[in-house]
């Protein structure tokens, strides 16, 4: 069963959604991204989940730029 959202959403736009926006509780997601600017969330002290994603997407970036193996990674090949 779907809901019918109210008319405070008709002014959302993006341009993507990040696995950990998903993930967030409805309340939550909606002050972040509806009621916060980008700067003022830029601005926002990251936690360990954004620190670590930053890491994951920079391996796995490398791996496929510079067509490394997950253990070159680790070893700092580059």
């Amino acid at each position: 069963m779907l809901k019918e959202i109210g008319k405070e959403w008709e002014t959302f736009t993006a341009d993507h959604l990040s696995p950990s926006q998903l993930n967030k509780n409805i309340d939550q997601w909606y002050y972040d991204y509806k009621v916060l600017t980008a700067a003022q969330r830029k601005a926002l002290k990251p936690n360990m989940k954004m620190i670590f994603g930053g890491f994951a997407g920079q391996a796995f970036q490398d791996m496929i730029v510079y067509n490394l193996t997950l253990d070159e990674v680790m070893k700092g090949k580059k």
